[in-house]
């Protein structure tokens, strides 16, 4: 069995879906939530707090299949956390497909 498919996480995504604006048009929103098992790692990063930048909490989500997007929620460890940009597919072959993507606490 793969890391992939036995990741040690539960993160449970919800996936963006078109909704209702109410003014005719549609607006991303939230869908049916999804537990996945997948492997959540802590981002390396390069913001100075010394510098006045405020460093922002964000992990690493890798998982087989990751039903997220930019506008997606994604709860795991008890908190909510933004899913930032799209996720990264990588392909090469049945046994090392898989996706990830980088989320920041909100």
């Amino acid at each position: 069995m793969s890391l992939l498919d036995s990741g040690p996480d539960l993160v449970t995504v919800f996936p963006t879906v078109q909704v209702d604006d109410g003014y005719g048009g549609t607006k991303p929103g939230p869908g049916q939530p999804v537990t996945i098992r997948a492997r959540v790692e802590p981002v390396a990063s390069t913001e100075s707090p010394a510098a006045g930048y405020v460093v922002g909490t964000e992990y690493r989500v890798s998982a087989r299949s990751l039903p997220a997007g930019p506008w997606s929620r994604v709860e795991w460890a008890g908190a909510t956390w933004s899913v930032v940009g799209e996720p990264e597919r990588y392909g090469g072959g049945r046994r090392l497909a898989h996706d990830v993507a980088t989320i920041r606490k909100r």
